[in-house]
């Protein structure tokens, strides 16, 4: 068994096999999350969820192309009753998973000081982001009428006590790690380093799904040391970047253009990653929630974004897969 805090520490982790799963898979996630200004500072009077009504659109795109999707899902989202009609459907009828996904700031019991230090729930006190996350699970039950088999932290702020709640709540997967990422200058986790490829948490019980992210360009062998240790500066890599020697690509419609994540699905199969973690944020399907989908051409284009990509994945042979199918590879 791996110690809960070695996602903080170490790196040397016991990785589990996925050869039932007959080649490379890909997920296709969801933050599924209340509305807020990304520039402003986080306000527990945010929580606006209209953008729900775009759900749809997304989920006829993934029923078109044969994926089942995971909402993970926050607590605003548990308490509109639209949200939780049409997340209880599509989990009752087996189109979609349901996840869970923790903003402590809009999560009870709001007791903390509202702040950036605060938006990473590892940096909570361990017993209250116990309890913000058994509220949101018991939410989740109760409105949606699912138990949640995987989780992502909100801001991927996952830390050394999460893995231990994780388990007490029968949660066999987790998807924080937004691996060969930085967030410590904002009071996060530090990624950068932490490997790409499915690791075991608490082996054979709380497996670790990374978000999927590559390094492209003629230094890509050495991205992680570019990234983690040598090059510190944002501005240092943007000009690295700029040269095409190093370029750090997640395979998200968020920021990503499409040339670019088709090349990063490319080099993630060249380093044999077993499984392409795909995600953004759910208030980018409606118009001006997020900073990537601003206006209506910028929507289509998100969805232009989406067909390209699952057709270049059915091209190169890749098919989904699910948190469930996951699960029962792995026996977690």
């Amino acid at each position: 068994m791996v110690n809960a805090a070695a996602r903080a520490i170490s790196l040397d982790v016991p990785t589990p096999d996925l050869s039932a799963l007959g080649g490379v898979r890909f997920l296709v996630t969801v933050d599924t999350e209340e509305e807020f200004d990304w520039s402003a500072p986080f306000s527990r009077d945010q929580q606006g969820t209209t953008h729900i009504s775009g759900i749809w659109r997304f989920q006829d795109l993934c029923d078109e192309h044969e994926v089942t999707p995971c909402y993970f899902v926050d607590y605003p989202i548990t308490q509109d009753a639209k949200a939780v009609e049409l997340f209880a459907d599509y989990a009752a009828s087996g189109k979609a998973e349901i996840g869970a996904h923790l903003h402590p700031w809009v999560s009870p019991p709001l007791v903390e000081d509202v702040s950036t230090h605060n938006s990473f729930a590892c940096n909570l006190p361990p017993e209250l982001e116990r309890e913000k996350l058994n509220n949101l699970y018991a939410a989740i039950v109760r409105n949606i009428g699912v138990r949640p088999d995987a989780y992502r932290a909100g801001r991927y702020g996952a830390g050394p006590a999460t893995p231990a709640i994780l388990a007490e709540l029968g949660i066999a997967i987790d998807s924080s790690t937004r691996a060969r990422f930085d967030y410590s200058s904002q009071g996060g986790p530090d990624y950068s380093g932490y490997q790409v490829q499915p690791y075991w948490l608490i082996e054979n019980l709380l497996l670790e799904l990374p978000l999927t992210t590559v390094f492209a360009g003629g230094l890509r062998s050495v991205g992680d040391a570019v990234f983690g240790r040598w090059l510190v500066s944002d501005t240092a890599r943007a000009v690295l970047a700029r040269s095409k020697m190093i370029e750090r690509l997640p395979i998200t419609p968020e920021g990503i253009p499409l040339t670019d994540a088709l090349r990063a699905i490319d080099l993630a199969l060249e380093d044999d990653i077993p499984i392409l973690n795909l995600s953004f944020h759910s208030p980018s399907l409606a118009p001006g929630h997020t900073p990537y989908v601003r206006n209506n051409d910028d929507l289509e284009a998100f969805y232009a974004w989406w067909r390209a990509v699952f057709a270049h994945l059915a091209k190169r042979g890749v098919r989904a897969t699910t948190m469930a199918e996951i699960k029962a590879t792995t026996g977690c």
